[in-house]
């Protein structure tokens, strides 16, 4: 009994000081200019991880993440300088997990969502407003289980969650006001004698939902991608077992990669195989087809003498896909990033893909993030000269390719890694990711990565004007409109397409 009473008064202080460390006052900072010092978002005694990041009212941005001794599922917003909006995070769920699994993070510009393991194992979902309330929390799968969750906001504005349970993957749709379950019994995608879980969820067009799925049989046997389309109605029109995103190799054992909207109710896909280790890329229209052949198309035209890892894609304004990758020479120390680009599955940047880092002897690089950077687009990365270094770099591509400037994000002492990124107004893009100093407890951090090449808040100027001549007018609205349904400039409520809201925020910024 002695001992069961330490313990409990362990976990309650440790509850306590996590939670004097959420509600103490963040710090009022701007997204910092200073490579050495970066925005530091959340350095609390414990380990803060798995950062998440979604578009914001007044584009600006949510932040989720885990924090506290057990875990905590935690949401703050910055406003569009990187200041804190809030005094304090919203703590959504107080956990008491000892390890962690991937959750989901969405938002539809107004409200954050978060889908989560609960300390009893079920799946949930909760709203945070504007302001930091938690609008509402509804269980979405009981007795799952520590699992993965994902969460996404379709087009009719209802939010989807699917998460694993058994050897399948539920979906569930949620009313976006009160959180009520649409479906009576979530939707279950399975398949007899294999396991199919979930590795992310995007919207489609009519208020439907694209999920994929890593299938296999065995637990050693090859890891495919499987594509489902779920209507708002809850019927599949897809293949009852998925659409193969491909059906030769295997992803590497741990990996659920995530996906993009193609802007047409379809999804493109960037994954990597091992045996050889290579990454390749996928369209699924919308009724289900796959456009780059049974197994999608490669990054580079070899696939011997080198592995290429971890894709991550962008849809740019001029409607082509972006995909970075690292490279390895095979059992040796020389890393490079490249990146590719691809039009109606055709590679546009050479057989070898264009240099983004070029291949070099050190510990490490890797973790290449494609950027949004005004209309074209950068590459993030980190390049780690030691096992406890890591430094944050970014280089900005010409449409051919070509590297266009080379700048500094993150120099400060640490290491760094779970990076995400969002784009942000005017062009930018916000990154955020999970850092350590020395042997301490890690923290999450944030920079502001703008179109001309340098870091901190927006460049002052007139919110709207798309055309640069200082007003907000028709000519204006012309520039968002040819930008109609993918992302661009004209993406003011920063959520990665430009849409309705981004009418209204120009219209309420028009000035003649």
């Amino acid at each position: 009994m002695q001992i069961a009473s330490a313990a409990r008064c362990a976990r309650a202080l440790a509850l306590l000081a996590t939670a004097a460390c959420l509600h103490a006052p963040q710090a009022f900072a701007d997204y910092s200019s200073d490579t050495f010092a970066p925005l530091v978002l959340v350095a609390t005694g414990n380990d803060d991880v798995q950062p998440k990041v979604a578009a914001a009212p007044s584009d600006g941005h949510y932040v989720s993440l885990l924090t506290g001794p057990g875990y905590d599922v935690a949401v703050l917003r910055l406003d569009k300088d990187g200041k804190a909006a809030w005094a304090s995070p919203t703590l959504v769920n107080d956990r008491a997990l000892s390890s962690t699994v991937d959750y989901g993070f969405a938002s539809d510009g107004v409200n954050a969502y978060v889908a989560y393991a609960t300390t009893a194992g079920a799946i949930q979902c909760s709203a945070v407003s504007p302001s930091g309330a938690v609008l509402w929390s509804t269980v979405t799968s009981a007795g799952a289980g520590n699992v993965p969750a994902q969460v996404t906001v379709a087009s009719d504005g209802f939010v989807w969650v699917a998460a694993i349970e058994g050897s399948g993957t539920r979906v569930q749709r949620l009313n976006p006001t009160t959180g009520a379950a649409q479906f009576a019994t979530p939707v279950q995608l399975a398949e007899t004698g294999a396991s199919q879980f979930i590795a992310d969820i995007k919207p489609s067009e009519n208020g439907a939902v694209i999920v994929s799925c890593v299938r296999y049989a065995t637990f050693t046997g090859p890891k495919i991608l499987r594509a489902h389309r779920v209507e708002a109605s809850g019927s599949r029109p897809w293949a009852a077992n998925g659409v193969s995103v491909f059906t030769t190799g295997s992803l590497q054992f741990g990996n659920f990669p995530p996906f993009i909207s193609d802007g047409a109710g379809g999804a493109y896909f960037a994954w990597y195989t091992t045996g050889p280790l290579q990454c390749w890329v996928q369209r699924v229209n919308a009724s289900g087809a796959i456009l780059y052949g049974t197994n999608g198309v490669a990054v580079t035209s070899g696939t011997a003498g080198a592995n290429r890892t971890d894709p991550s894609m962008l849809l740019g304004a001029d409607g082509k896909l972006y995909v970075s990758f690292t490279q390895n020479t095979p059992n040796t120390s020389i890393y490079g990033i490249f990146a590719q680009c691809f039009a109606k599955g055709v590679r546009q940047w050479g057989d070898n893909a264009a240099t983004v880092e070029p291949l070099g002897g050190t510990y490490s690089r890797g973790w290449g993030r494609v950027l949004r950077n005004g209309d074209g687009v950068a590459v993030s990365y980190n390049d780690a000269p030691s096992a406890v270094q890591d430094n944050l770099k970014c280089v900005q591509l010409t449409a051919a390719g070509a590297v266009a400037n080379r700048f500094d994000i993150a120099l400060n002492p640490g290491s760094k890694y779970r990076y995400v990124a969002a784009p942000a107004v005017d062009g930018g893009a916000v990154l955020v990711w999970q850092g350590v100093v020395g042997t301490g407890a890690s923290d999450v951090w944030a920079s502001r990565i703008n179109n001309d090449g340098t870091i901190g808040p927006p460049p002052a100027g007139v919110f709207g004007d798309l055309n640069g001549d200082g007003v907000v007018s028709a000519p204006d609205l012309t520039v968002l409109l040819s930008q109609w349904g993918g992302p661009g400039s004209g993406d003011l409520v920063p959520n990665g397409v430009v849409d309705a809201q981004d009418i209204a925020a120009l219209l309420s910024a028009w000035t003649q």
